[in-house]
């Protein structure tokens, strides 16, 4: 489990970055952050022995050993990492507190100096191209992936600053994204559990795009109809990066004022996207205005009388709030992928177009892949494969003792044995990094 140490070293590393980035070195929030890092990074060291972690590409290696989940995990960060000059990162023996908060101070651009002495050393790594390049490989499913990404920073940004944006990239990740997820359906929605807090817009967007193109095909739509489709998916929420971060993030009940700021996404998002479309990309927009209106007309914006939702943005919606409810958020917890199911069929008629949602049930099974279940013997079981029959594929991951098992034990997982089912937070697995220890 040496990814895990990594995984728990990087993101409390971007957490001393985060706060460099809002306060100076030596204050409180600052110096808790550092204190947290430096302890993940002891215990990484501890697990491992000397830590190398080398960045190239869209790829992050422990070693020579290729991290997938990782890679697309910890992509913005990486390209912080990349930005800053960093293309490895060596931690030894005892790691330095004061050590850690000068790489963590580059990375935040407080400081241009490339520490190379020390417990905390950059750009010191034995390892070449070939040495990493000669085993694993990022796959082309998680490649598309971080290109997609990596396409919706740079819209985000032209977004953010009310600049225009071209659809170029957008496409071409599109048509990338469909190809690979169409090759492997039930790799792309165990993918499409990835999350992160840190870039939750990004992540979501992709997540809807490939749960869109894997319900666009279940329900027969051919490939140029999913193109369309699955452009305006992954455009769907683009206009929340004109939303302040202090009203997304926000973690009570919103005010009226902020309520407003929320609503007016849907337009901010349909103009930016039509003022860069080329002709017949316009629907990308339609999707985007009308991802949060109601299947009987309510919701936001308000439509307009006897006008009825297309058929994409009707799809998108269901994808959408299914993705929104398995994501832990600033002001609420994850649900379990059964919860966000029963939403979705609670609101049929009335809030979802109840075709959509019986073909993502349908496509999904009772237990989606991804889902923690415990069984009546006490262990825990994820399952890797629905079915549309009563018993979907899984693995058993923790035993009747409370031990995670090193190597999951493939199994079918009887309904009937299932007391309940779990978030990923609460078990501490990750669906997505689970998938990648069994299959890399």
């Amino acid at each position: 489990m040496a990814e895990s140490y990594v995984r728990a070293t990087l993101s409390a590393l971007r957490g001393v970055v985060t706060q460099l980035s809002l306060y100076p070195p030596g204050h409180p929030a600052v110096e808790d952050a550092l204190g947290a890092a430096t302890k993940a990074a002891d215990e990484m060291v501890g697990q491992n022995g000397e830590t190398v972690l080398t960045v190239l590409g869209d790829s992050l290696y422990l070693g020579r050993g290729l991290l997938a989940h990782a890679s697309l995990e910890f992509n913005g960060f990486l390209r912080r990492l990349q930005s800053a000059g960093i293309d490895s990162i060596t931690f030894a023996g005892h790691v330095s507190s004061g050590d850690l908060a000068d790489v963590a101070s580059l990375i935040a651009g407080r400081t241009g100096d490339l520490p190379a002495e020390g417990t905390v050393r950059l750009n010191t790594s034995s390892f070449t191209v070939s040495d990493l390049q000669s085993g694993a490989t990022m796959s082309g499913l998680r490649r598309s992936y971080a290109r997609s990404l990596d396409v919706l920073r740079g819209i985000g940004m032209a977004v953010g600053a009310g600049q225009e944006f071209d659809l170029s990239g957008a496409s071409l990740v599109v048509e990338n994204l469909l190809e690979q997820t169409l090759a492997q359906p039930g790799a792309s929605v165990l993918l499409s559990t990835m999350k992160s807090h840190d870039e939750y817009t990004f992540y979501h967007s992709v997540n809807v795009c490939i749960l869109s193109i894997t319900m666009g095909r279940f329900l027969g739509m051919d490939d140029e109809t999913l193109e369309l489709m699955a452009l305006g998916a992954l455009l769907h929420d683009i206009g929340k990066l004109r939303v302040s971060a202090a009203v997304l993030q926000y973690p009570g009940r919103l005010d009226a004022e902020q309520w407003a700021e929320i609503k007016l996404h849907p337009q901010e998002g349909a103009s930016a996207i039509l003022a860069a479309a080329e002709p017949g990309q316009e629907i990308a927009a339609v999707v985007a205005l009308e991802h949060h209106g109601r299947f009987d007309g309510a919701g936001y914006p308000a439509s307009s009388a006897n006008r009825e939702k297309h058929l994409f943005s009707r799809l998108v919606t269901a994808a959408d709030v299914y993705d929104a409810l398995t994501t832990r958020r600033s002001y609420r917890r994850a649900e379990t992928p059964q919860q966000a199911v029963n939403v979705l069929t609670q609101g049929m008629g009335a809030h979802f177009d109840p075709d959509m949602v019986r073909g993502l049930v349908a496509l999904l099974g009772v237990y989606p892949p991804g889902s923690l279940v415990r069984m009546r013997d006490g262990s825990i079981a994820m399952v890797t494969k629905a079915s549309r029959v009563d018993v979907p594929e899984g693995v058993r991951v923790i035993d009747t003792g409370g031990t995670r098992i090193p190597e999951p034990e493939p199994m079918q997982i009887d309904p009937g044995e299932v007391v309940e089912q779990l978030t990923s937070d609460s078990v501490g697995i990750d669906p997505a990094s689970m998938l990648e220890s069994m299959t890399e």
